[in-house]
């Protein structure tokens, strides 16, 4: 299942750690249809993880409003594992359901390459597993929206390119309303449908590029074609 999304943001301040206050986003308006897959892109600190945690729920603290249907189910994957350390895998996973007794973790943890992986903790993991069971406890809620917060972050380019066509064929067969944020242009090239570039503080919508080929095609001369001509139109927003 999968559900289109508004988010329409049009302010939302924080006090710094100076003591004033910083305005992070002004008037942010952003539509996903659903089934759809955008990355948001931008500067550090321009409001990108701020944006995702107000869609996810988890800051109320805005002025604006988030169109989703109130069925819908969010899953989040943080830039963090955020495992529990004295919880194993299967029960980590778990955590996120209602009726936990009732879920049979097989098909997805075979899925996930985690299926030996059950019954170890976390500090047995290395990074990259740890994330696909970071990976495993957003999908296994059956969400409507994938939300991804620089889900690679901090692994070797060799890890960080297994998820990342790992996540895009998680896509394709449930084919939740996915909003990744990444810093990384190369990264939303290869995995995205669409790309959002949102401006410095205070953020908002700068420009929106359609990616025309599936993600399978996408060689290395597409996605440095593509790259080249965001940096030149962008200059500062894209590195």
């Amino acid at each position: 299942m999968s559900a289109p999304l508004e988010i329409h943001i049009a302010r939302k301040t924080y006090r710094g750690a100076e003591g004033g206050t910083v305005e992070a986003v002004r008037g942010l308006d952003l539509k996903a249809a659903a089934g759809s897959l955008t990355a948001l892109i931008g500067p550090s600190g321009c409001g990108k993880t701020t944006s995702l945690r107000i869609l996810a729920g988890l800051d109320t603290d805005f002025e604006g409003r988030i169109v989703l249907a109130k069925e819908a189910r969010v899953g989040i994957v943080f830039q963090e594992p955020r495992l529990l350390p004295w919880r194993t895998v299967d029960d980590n996973v778990r955590l996120v359901l209602d009726k936990p007794d009732l879920f049979d973790p097989a098909p997805l943890f075979e899925e996930l390459g985690l299926a030996e992986m059950r019954n170890r903790f976390p500090t047995e993991l290395s990074l990259g597993l740890a994330r696909r069971v970071a990976i495993a406890r957003a999908l296994a809620i059956e969400p409507d929206v994938l939300l991804l917060d620089e889900p690679f972050t901090s692994l070797d380019e060799t890890t960080a390119q297994r998820l990342r066509h790992l996540v895009v064929e998680i896509w394709r067969r449930y084919r939740p309303t996915t909003l990744m944020v990444t810093h990384n242009v190369r990264e939303a090239i290869q995995i995205a449908e669409r790309i959002v570039l949102l401006a410095p503080r205070p953020s908002h919508v700068v420009a929106e590029v359609m990616l025309d080929l599936p993600q399978e095609e996408r060689d290395e001369a597409y996605v440095e074609a593509k790259r080249t001509e965001m940096v030149r139109d962008w200059p500062g927003l894209v590195a």
